[in-house]
């Protein structure tokens, strides 16, 4: 009894010591993104002690990457790629989730918003989207929070367009440079939730497949990502797909880079 009520006493002091430091704030946005992360995740723990949700992980992996994903009634379900691409196969079938456009575009279904147009439009069609598009390309990294609100989008192209959506930064989800000393100098950093290619999500899939009998696949699924961190100042990188990954490990999660430096190009966009 004297133990537990220790181990209560101790969960309340964190949450105080989180709350104190942290900004995050509810938003239907968030309640849908994170919902389709993998059970444990950092962040989705944080963000529930931080605003008093209880949003549950929808799959014990989260949900995987599918290219061309945007129907939600063959959510994990086993599907064959409409076409061959870098890492898809027709002859082979994936567990089928979102693609990143089909995700973004869930997430804002699920709060309300209008869909957004093609990846393409997003970034090409300034004089259309001339109010949407945020003009902070040129600002450092650790200013960009001053000028974004959770549920912005950052389209990008290395090599695919690719979307993700903006949910804060290290120092909202209460992490300082105590307890995340390796990211000290990136606590103000944009964090992006996105769908996409990822080298551990493969490994976590392969759980699922083996216990579930499956003969599939997958290449990815939904993740936290930061930007703006120098991939030199990455500490950790893995090879996946002829892919270089760089990434932090932070409390057991692996935060990935998303490198806009190997960008061709960028926006970033609010409905």
């Amino acid at each position: 009894m004297k133990r537990a009520m220790l181990m209560l006493l101790a969960l309340g002091l964190l949450a105080g010591s989180l709350s104190a430091s942290a900004r995050v704030e509810r938003l239907p946005e968030l309640d849908a993104a994170f919902s389709m992360i993998e059970e444990g995740n950092i962040f989705l723990e944080r963000y529930n002690e931080l605003t008093g949700a209880h949003i549950q992980a929808r799959y014990k992996y989260g949900l995987p990457y599918f290219f061309g994903g945007k129907d939600t009634k063959y959510l994990m379900t086993l599907r064959k790629p409409m076409e061959t691409t870098r890492y898809y196969r027709t002859n082979q079938q994936y567990v089928y989730g979102f693609d990143c456009s089909g995700f973004t575009q869930w997430i804002n279904s699920e709060a309300g918003k209008p869909k957004h147009d093609k990846l393409s439009s997003m970034i090409l069609h300034y004089v259309k989207y001339a109010k949407n598009h945020l003009p902070i390309k040129d600002l450092p990294a650790e200013e960009l929070h001053e000028h974004l609100r959770v549920g912005d989008f950052l389209v990008a192209k290395i090599r695919a367009r690719h979307i993700m959506m903006y949910i804060g930064t290290l120092a909202d989800y209460g992490f300082t440079a105590e307890n995340a000393p390796e990211l000290k100098d990136y606590l103000s950093y944009p964090l992006v939730i996105h769908d996409g290619p990822n080298p551990f999500h493969p490994q976590w899939y392969e759980q699922y497949i083996q216990e579930n009998n499956l003969q599939a696949t997958t290449n990815g699924g939904v993740m936290v990502s930061i930007i703006g961190v120098p991939a030199s100042a990455m500490p950790l990188s893995v090879t996946s797909n002829n892919e270089l990954y760089h990434y932090f490990e932070l409390e057991g999660y692996q935060l990935t880079l998303y490198d806009l430096d190997l960008a061709t190009s960028y926006v970033w966009f609010r409905m």
